[in-house]
């Protein structure tokens, strides 16, 4: 007898009963077997970028929708610190890393610490120790000039008039001032002698391999801080960074991205490179480089394969598939 002839209803059957999940797997494998360079292609890559950069900074929607979604987070700021909301198996091995110990570049430290605000920081702190120290001075410095005003009441020097009794008094004032006066401009030679010492001295000490762990047991201590404040405090601060105007800056220079001479070329320069370094790898096994195992790849595909048949099975029940598989029967 001779079979059926295949119809509309008979195909959408035979693919509700599994050759849709038969379907589906061959298609998973035809990707994951091809190589890399035949499923990108760098033109397409840069384009779609480009176009992504310009639609998104056409105009102030993207703008604006950043912002409206910048103020809802801000009102939506959770109770309690950032460590409530992170599991250990995240905060943990952050600890790990930050607290490592690490050599910095001397070099680099030394330009990194060029700056008027660093310097500022140190001569603040030198001149406010000085000044302590002269400070302390200041007693003793008393102390002798009230023994010399004493010793007036003895022996002659009781005999001596008011008047010049007040012209010595008038004398030790002028030379403590003259004093005081000569200890500021030393402090202010010495610090700006020592500065340029100070600076290399803390770059030294920053980069010294003996330091290493100390400042890695900082680092620690400051991310531990950052965990362990509440979470509107943090939000404070970072509102204190006017993150609307961050938004408008990032668009801005999107925007001006988008509209450069020759970024297509670039993209696709810096894709191409990308798939010529795979070696003409298959998907399958870049995916196995990149350290997914069998068990792990036999998972992947089995959630993806799930995924896209039942998404078939939605997508073979509307009415736009039948006209499409009439017409192709007809």
């Amino acid at each position: 007898m001779a079979d059926a002839p295949l119809t509309a209803e008979r195909i959408r059957s035979r693919l509700e009963a599994g050759a849709l999940d038969d379907l589906v797997g061959l298609a998973i494998d035809h990707v994951l077997d091809r190589p890399i360079e035949d499923l990108v292609d760098p033109g397409f890559v840069a384009d779609q970028v480009r176009l992504t950069l310009e639609a998104a900074t056409a105009d102030d929607a993207t703008r604006r929708w950043m912002q409206e979604q910048l103020r809802t987070l801000q009102g939506k700021v959770p109770a309690g610190t950032p460590r409530d909301h992170l599991p250990p198996e995240v905060i943990e091995p952050l600890q790990q890393v930050v607290m490592r110990p690490m050599v910095f570049d001397r070099a680099l430290v030394g330009r990194l610490l060029d700056h008027d605000a660093a310097r500022h920081l140190v001569t603040d702190i030198l001149t406010h120790g000085l000044r302590g120290f002269a400070d302390k001075l200041k007693p003793v410095a008393g102390m002798v000039s009230g023994a010399a005003q004493k010793s007036r009441g003895f022996g002659r020097l009781r005999r001596l008039s008011t008047n010049v009794q007040h012209l010595g008094d008038n004398l030790l004032g002028g030379m403590s001032r003259e004093l005081e006066q000569r200890a500021e401009q030393k402090i202010r030679s010495f610090v700006d002698e020592a500065l340029h010492a100070a600076m290399d001295q803390v770059a030294d000490h920053v980069c010294h391999p003996a330091n290493a762990d100390r400042y890695g047991g900082y680092r620690s201590h400051l991310l531990g801080v950052v965990l362990d404040t509440d979470n509107a405090t943090l939000a404070g601060e970072v509102d204190k960074l006017d993150p609307e105007h961050l938004v408008e800056v990032a668009v801005a220079t999107a925007r001006t991205v988008s509209r450069r001479d020759g970024l297509r070329e670039e993209i696709t320069d810096v894709v191409r490179q990308a798939l010529q370094d795979s070696g003409g790898s298959t998907l399958r096994g870049w995916l196995q480089d990149a350290g997914l195992g069998e068990l792990s790849e036999d998972e992947w595909r089995a959630s993806m394969q799930q995924r896209l048949t039942a998404e078939a099975r939605v997508f073979i029940a509307t009415p736009a598939f039948d006209e499409w598989l009439g017409d192709l029967l007809a």
